[in-house]
């Protein structure tokens, strides 16, 4: 199935305006598409005539409303997007159009026809793991020798850029082209009514003045638990419990709480695998300590086995993607939003996006790669104008009120996220985190030893394929 919509005559309702300022025009496709040259966003677009071209892009099923849409439907994020493609296709005369891939082998659908030469596409939204596979077998531009792609603007993710770019080498990109990377940002919620009946004061201040650290998480999730039935005995279907979360969730995002990462690029900027310190030993020791004692609960798989007490109302805390947010705004309850804590002060906060997020990749046949980056650089800077801000609004209301202060912790969480390649890339240990979770000993030390080996093969065999490091 081809999703496509041609250029659209709404495209003048677009045309952006600033009384009093300076501005260049463009005619394209006999629509004047104006351009203000005061605008930070759009001022420094290269605007080209591309006769038409189709700008093809290859998504996920459930993610291909992040990229394209053939109308509005009236949500604001969607209408958002909706204009974006507008217009851009406007200011390049183009056509944009979607293709959904599988949900197989990480969708590497494109791989073959790539590597045969085939030009499908100019794009690839793929999870993160899949998008490591096209690079790793040599199916992806180079995202630093595309000139009309410019990484120093802050619309790109900055973390991303420095972690992925290997001995010169770069193929996979993030930022404000998609929404991925905010929807699937891990995040802690937490329940204001528990809050309030415990006579506790929000956390709010504490991230703000950097004092927000694990030590202080765990005194609250501490408190939270309570014996609702009094029966004596804690039980998911009917107490309330400090802490709600999965095997996939804080236990893998509780390790850049400290600061570690499965892999850290040495002084040459060559990968090694850095995972086994005494400061991780230290993490997940407390952590699931924590978790271990009464009144919290982790759940198999991320898969919801028992109730979802937080959005129930009987956990203190939870947590999520960003994008849960939008889903809890109908809770009998209003809840905060908050990054997750440093391990010490001395830390910085670190929020990991969840590695079934999905990251740009641009295949090694685009015919024209200086177009496919005007297009790229355009649909990236505009979102981070319109669409971002978009998904702030709809995130931080409920049916009670904007919280003006989870604004302040969004901020927060988008300053401080993080691509750690262990994690995103895949590799022997880019699951740690879960496999401790199963494991009823929780004893790190063992697990990384028993798989060092294997590990330190698997690193050198990427740092080959991707960065080209014999």
């Amino acid at each position: 199935m081809k999703l496509r919509k041609s250029l659209a005559i709404l495209a003048s309702a677009l045309m952006l305006t600033c009384v009093g300022c300076k501005k260049s025009e463009t005619k394209k496709n006999n629509t004047d598409v104006t351009i203000d040259e005061n605008d930070p966003y759009t001022s420094n677009l290269e605007i080209k005539d591309y006769d038409g071209y189709n700008f093809r892009i290859l998504i996920r099923p459930s993610n291909i409303k992040d990229q394209y849409l053939e109308e509005g439907t009236g949500d604001p994020i969607e209408d958002a997007i909706y204009k974006r493609n507008l217009m851009v296709e406007s200011m390049y005369n183009i056509t944009i159009s979607a293709t959904p891939s599988s949900h197989s082998n990480y969708e590497t659908d494109a791989l073959n026809s790539i590597l045969a030469g085939d030009d499908a596409y100019d794009a690839i939204f793929p999870h993160s793991r899949a998008a490591f596979s096209y690079a790793t077998q040599h199916a992806l531009l180079n995202i630093n020798e595309i000139d009309s792609i410019h990484l120093e603007n802050p619309w790109w993710s900055k973390d991303i850029i420095d972690s992925a770019n290997v001995n010169g080498n770069l193929y996979v990109l993030d930022g404000d082209i998609s929404l991925g990377r905010y929807t699937g940002v891990m995040c802690l919620y937490f329940n204001k009514r528990i809050f309030d009946e415990l006579g506790l004061d929000y956390p709010y201040q504490m991230v703000k003045d950097g004092a927000w650290t694990f030590d202080e998480f765990a005194k609250l999730v501490k408190s939270g638990a309570k014996d609702l039935n009094g029966d004596g005995v804690m039980d998911v279907e009917n107490d309330q419990y400090g802490f709600q979360t999965g095997e996939w969730l804080s236990p893998i995002a509780i390790l850049y709480t400290g600061g570690q990462r499965i892999y850290n690029k040495n002084d040459e900027g060559i990968p090694e695998l850095t995972l086994n310190t005494s400061k991780t030993v230290d993490i997940f020791d407390k952590y699931f300590d924590l978790m271990d004692s009464a009144g919290n609960v982790i759940y198999a798989d991320n898969i919801i086995t028992g109730p979802d007490m937080f959005r129930e109302g009987r956990a203190m805390f939870g947590n999520n993607g960003l994008a849960s947010a939008q889903g809890y705004r109908n809770m009998d309850d209003n809840f905060g939003i908050l990054p997750y804590p440093k391990f010490t002060e001395d830390d910085e906060y670190a929020s990991i996006v969840n590695g079934s997020a999905h990251l740009l990749i641009i295949p090694l046949t685009v015919p024209d790669a200086h177009r496919t980056g005007n297009i790229i650089e355009a649909l990236c800077a505009i979102g981070s104008r319109d669409v971002v801000p978009a998904f702030y609004e709809q995130s931080l209301k409920s049916k009670f009120s904007r919280d003006n202060e989870s604004e302040e912790m969004i901020d927060i969480i988008r300053d401080s996220i993080i691509y750690d390649l262990g994690y995103v890339a895949g590799g022997t240990f880019q699951s740690i985190g879960r496999d401790l979770a199963r494991n009823t000993t929780h004893d790190f030390s063992s697990t990384y030893a028993s798989q060092e080996s294997v590990a330190l093969v698997a690193l050198k065999n990427f740092n080959k394929a991707y960065g080209g490091i014999e």
